[in-house]
């Protein structure tokens, strides 16, 4: 390995972290397939995540589907702890799933760290063409476990928004249909533990309802809880928060509220909501009633008060 193919590597490497801050989870994704595929010579590449329970995450391929192996091809590769690299047989392969002949197709299987999943890889390499396994095993891991962290800032995003005082967002938790927790965020764990006793189990301490995930998400409350179930990464996430003042309010009355509430007038919420000014004269005159209150002053104290402070958060 001499100093350009270091080079080559580190700059690869780098890029994937790149995609994994600056892109979208399936964006990001596809851009790292990309960035592997051109830096090993690679013609097409699979990726399939899986939980730890077995059921298949997600599955990405690169430059398109018909280019590359597809998810029930991948899936059913033996791999396994003892056995975490296997080179397949290209011809057989192509037979079953239209791949074309001349080619090598290397399959390795990672762990993710910091979270109950694996991936399995498959890079399908002209015949004639022998990329270091060495250095292909080190940038996959880091493709990897930059998607772990690309997976952790999805989860994280509640949490940052609550800190700028977003405190209705609440919290959130990568979870399966079957309620394993892969991803939580430590806030989501401490709201948990704090209202439900249990936050740091594998498993969610309660069962979300069937027909919340047979609709493919919604709303349901477990308790003093309110929860949001929202598919993503070929899983779901699960928003956690505590009651808010504001829930008793529509959409529209809460985007008002907040804006009265930051100190804009009626004149200045009615432009930027395209609506007239009576209208928002009397959207704030049915905030009120909702809320019990009077004076602005006293919305403005009561989301003071419903923010919750940085060093506690739940």
């Amino acid at each position: 390995m001499n100093e350009t193919e270091l080079a080559d590597l580190d700059r690869t490497i780098e890029a994937v972290y790149a995609a994994a801050f600056h892109r979208e989870w399936d964006d990001f994704r596809l851009q790292a397939l990309d960035v592997i595929c051109r830096w090993s010579g690679a013609l097409s590449a699979s990726w399939l995540m899986r939980a730890s329970s077995g059921c298949c995450a997600q599955f990405a391929c690169w430059p398109h589907e018909s280019a590359a192996l597809p998810m029930s091809t991948v899936a059913a590769i033996p791999l396994s702890l003892d056995a975490r690299e296997l080179e397949l047989d290209a011809d057989e392969l192509g037979r079953a799933n239209g791949v074309d002949g001349g080619v090598r197709i290397l399959a390795l299987r990672l762990a993710h760290r910091g979270c109950a999943m694996n991936s399995v890889l498959c890079l399908s390499f002209p015949a004639a063409h022998r990329p270091s396994r060495s250095m292909l095993r080190h940038a996959l891991g880091h493709l990897v476990q930059a998607s772990s962290l690309a997976l952790e800032r999805l989860v994280q995003r509640d949490d940052w928004l609550q800190t700028m005082g977003r405190s209705s967002r609440g919290s959130a938790a990568l979870i399966d249909e079957g309620g394993t927790v892969h991803l939580a965020s430590e806030r989501f764990r401490a709201l948990l533990r704090d209202s439900l006793g249990v936050g740091d189990s594998a498993e969610l301490p309660f069962s979300v309802p069937q027909q919340v995930v047979a609709a493919g998400g919604g709303y349901f409350d477990i308790g003093e809880l309110h929860f949001r179930l929202v598919p993503e990464a070929g899983m779901f996430l699960l928003h956690a928060r505590r009651p808010h003042p504001l829930d008793v309010l529509s959409p529209r009355e809460q985007e008002i509220a907040r804006a009265l509430a930051n100190g804009k007038t009626f004149k200045s919420v009615a432009r930027e909501c395209d609506i007239a000014i009576s209208t928002v004269a009397n959207h704030a005159s049915r905030i009120y009633r909702k809320l019990g209150i009077f004076r602005r002053e006293e919305l403005v104290g009561l989301l003071r008060s419903s923010v919750i402070p940085q060093a506690n958060a739940a």
